[in-house]
């Protein structure tokens, strides 16, 4: 049991690093873009499955809220390269942003149907620590308080 905590504890500090990292480091505008992309992307999960999410978060990087997809990819990819996640997908970390996120969407529509929904359980409990922080460390600020 103390090991589901111990990662439950780890998935947490993880989800906590990376919000904080991109709070820290970008504007209230493109906080706000980050907050809406990681509160959608589990529902994008389920609906249409971990390949196609990691396809739809592949074809965004270039586009112009490519370096939030980035950020966004880099946090799955980081999370499972994590010593207690390496059962789950091998994946190599010496290689370039653009290169891991080549490598983590070949190495995500190519997993067998267990590796796949075993996957897919941890993102999402890693998106469900994500949204929570980007929810408390995010301010809404309205239209309003600009006037």
């Amino acid at each position: 049991m103390s090991g589901i905590k111990d990662l439950a504890k780890e998935r947490s500090r993880f989800a906590y690093g990376c919000v904080q990292s991109f709070v820290n480091s970008n504007n209230n505008e493109k906080q706000k873009k980050y907050k809406g992309y990681i509160r959608s992307t589990p529902m994008k999960v389920l609906t249409n499955g971990l390949g196609a999410t990691i396809a739809f978060i592949f074809s965004k990087r270039l586009k112009s809220d490519g370096e939030i997809y980035n950020q966004i990819n880099a946090h799955i990819y980081d999370w499972l390269q994590k010593e207690y996640n390496k059962h789950l997908i091998k994946l190599d970390d010496k290689k370039t942003p653009e290169e891991k996120s080549k490598e983590l969407t070949d190495k995500i529509i190519h997993l067998n149907s267990l590796e796949y929904r075993a996957v897919t359980n941890e993102l999402l409990a890693l998106f469900n620590w994500l949204k929570r922080f980007a929810d408390g460390m995010i301010e809404e600020k309205s239209d309003e308080s600009t006037k």
